[in-house]
């Protein structure tokens, strides 16, 4: 079974998500709720569950206040909280995961299973690290470093150390700056999500370019875009007139 542990300062949150996930993910026990963030922070320094479902906007210490007054994190966290609410770009970012509320039974099962595959695995202290940079980032209005996940290593770089990006099926390519490549388990529109406010733009269905470093792009053969480390990205007809405004 896997102990999980709900924090969330709305009473109807944390039923609901322990309706569903008694509904939803049977392999699931939950050992803890708490509405009081305080209180919830005593009971994971002696306590700590496989699992915690942390809401983000709480009185006295929200979500992310709570973990960084843990001296360790021995467990893996998955975020609750409303679509517009702020500190979503900084766990995208840190490739950490969330759940938007309300919380739907698929989606949640979703985030189940991506814990168990991770072995259950606790977060890495460098993700964490990130993961409160970044909010202090965003709290400046400058943006944080994104997380790039192999199977060996979690490289983090900020958006404008990418060059490009290429689909390879449900794996995409990221090509960064200094020449080096590495191949991580998002899609192309993943990473399209992630970057488009950052100078990103499709200009194909298998590439996303960074257009702080187009060179170039040249008519010929269709229409083609050469970037600042030379590589050529080929260009489709409809993204064409689209990107040209983008200049």
């Amino acid at each position: 079974m896997i102990k999980a542990v709900i924090i969330d300062d709305e009473r109807h949150s944390v039923e609901t998500l322990s309706l569903k996930l008694e509904k939803f993910c049977p392999e699931v026990a939950i050992a803890a709720q708490f509405t009081n963030s305080v209180e919830g922070l005593n009971y994971l320094r002696n306590n700590p569950p496989d699992l915690l479902f942390l809401d983000i906007e709480m009185p006295r210490l929200n979500g992310f206040e709570l973990l960084e007054k843990l001296e360790e994190v021995p467990f893996d966290v998955v975020f609750t909280t409303a679509y517009d609410e702020f500190g979503i770009r900084a766990i995208k970012f840190s490739a950490l995961d969330y759940l938007l509320k309300p919380v739907q039974g698929e989606e949640l099962k979703k985030a189940v299973e991506r814990h168990t595959r991770k072995s259950r695995q606790p977060l890495s202290s460098s993700q964490l690290e990130v993961l409160f940079s970044n909010i202090r980032e965003e709290q400046r209005g400058r943006p944080g470093k994104i997380a790039l996940a192999t199977k060996e290593t979690i490289e983090f770089v900020f958006p404008n150390d990418i060059v490009a990006c290429s689909s390879d099926s449900n794996y995409t390519m990221v090509y960064l700056m200094d020449g080096r490549k590495k191949l991580i388990s998002k899609t192309l529109k993943e990473f399209e999500d992630l970057l488009t406010e950052f100078s990103f733009f499709r200009i194909h269905h298998s590439h996303l370019a960074n257009l702080n470093h187009v060179k170039e792009f040249v008519r010929a053969d269709g229409g083609y875009l050469i970037m600042a480390n030379k590589m050529t990205l080929p260009v489709s007809r409809s993204r064409r007139e689209e990107l040209l405004k983008q200049f």
